[in-house]
């Protein structure tokens, strides 16, 4: 069964909410950006046949370094990676120290995203 995918302005919306609760710009800086790391996971799925982690960890790699808004690019990644799998029953089994701490190595270039992958491989549960 093909995986729910967030559309883009899903993804829209909730930058804006995330930038109204936490502080921040509004605005996409890069929509060509936002769009190709949007693709990437669907893109991994169809042509790698990822599974559901290795997209989550696409959504947050990629979102994190595109860089397609003003501001609160690690915070959309993190949002969009763990909506992508409430969406599709899952969710991360992880504290949110190391989950900070995972995005913000990813957005200083620490992490290749063959080590992200690794990550939610491992922290990615399925709900019954």
């Amino acid at each position: 069964m093909p995986f729910l995918f967030p559309r883009k302005q899903e993804v829209l919306d909730i930058h804006a909410r995330l930038i109204e609760a936490f502080g921040g710009t509004r605005g996409l800086r890069d929509e060509g950006a936002l769009e190709s790391a949007l693709a990437a996971a669907d893109n991994r799925q169809y042509y790698e046949t990822a599974d559901l982690a290795t997209c989550a960890a696409t959504y947050a790699y990629h979102l994190s370094q595109a860089h397609a808004f003003i501001d609160g690019n690690k915070r959309i990644a993190a949002a969009i990676s763990e909506i992508f799998l409430e969406l599709n029953s899952a969710r991360l089994d992880v504290s949110n120290e190391q989950l900070v701490t995972l995005f913000l190595n990813i957005a200083a270039g620490k992490l290749s995203r063959d080590e992200v992958d690794g990550f939610f491989k491992q922290w990615t549960v399925f709900e019954s």
